[in-house]
């Protein structure tokens, strides 16, 4: 019976290691803005990751989500706020998601420049090793800077994710397309943290984003499907713009 009982415990176990996906939450920090008489205060919020052999599912906090189904190779954005999703097959290029309206800021995007280069530096932030990077943006002719600390030597193996789905992922972060797209793909390994400071209309905008943990876990029943009642579309709303 022992046996029997140390049997079944082993099982159980081995069930719930190989049913475990690989969960990642992120925290964001905006500073507070003061521009033009208006005080913007500071906000904080989490993302939330899942990662398996055939699904990569991100809640942003801000209202979006992104499921990568890698069986068809499709990634589906999803907008909360007016419960509809854009079907989407890689290579992004974010520029014509963009509403017709918007003919303006998708010209502004496909010209947008970026240059990525290593630091040199090395850091441990939560006990990873991250190699450090310096990206420097140019969009609708705004700089931006952004000190990035990335790496490849994770607690758990994500070779394929970062290979196969995190670049389309980060063009989708930072709306970038061409050769600014391929720019990005210098970073090598997850984004561990990142410091960003932008000039907007004589405003500097700082932030600050950094994975607070990494494990396994059992994914919620449903979380790699889309929202039921949701309507397909073609491209994004003006309403979904405020969520980016």
């Amino acid at each position: 019976m022992k046996r029997l009982a140390m049997v079944i415990v082993l099982a159980t176990c081995l069930t719930a290691t190989l049913s475990a996906d690989v969960y990642i939450k992120t925290l964001t920090r905006v500073d507070p803005i003061n521009a033009m008489g208006q005080s913007i205060p500071a906000r904080e919020s989490v993302s939330e990751q899942w990662i398996s052999d055939d699904f990569y599912f991100v809640a942003s906090g801000e209202g979006l989500a992104y499921l990568f189904d890698l069986r068809k190779n499709v990634i589906y954005l999803i907008a909360h706020r007016t419960k509809s999703y854009l079907e989407i097959r890689p290579p992004v290029e974010y520029a014509s998601l963009l509403p017709p309206e918007l003919a303006p800021m998708a010209q502004a995007l496909e010209q947008m420049t970026i240059s990525v280069e290593p630091s040199g530096e090395t850091k441990i932030i939560n006990n990873i090793k991250c190699q450090g990077y310096r990206l420097e943006m140019t969009m609708m002719m705004y700089p931006v800077e952004i000190t990035i600390w990335a790496s490849e030597e994770l607690p758990v193996n994500l070779n394929k994710f970062l290979e196969k789905v995190w670049p389309e992922f980060m063009k989708l972060e930072l709306r970038a397309s061409g050769q600014a797209a391929a720019e990005i793909s210098k970073v090598r390994g997850l984004w561990v943290s990142q410091e960003s400071k932008a000039q907007i209309m004589g405003m500097e905008v700082k932030s600050r984003s950094e994975v607070v943990e990494i494990t396994r876990r059992t994914p919620p029943r449903g979380i790699y499907t889309l929202p039921q009642g949701y309507r397909k579309k073609d491209r994004l709303e003006m309403a979904d713009i405020q969520g980016f």
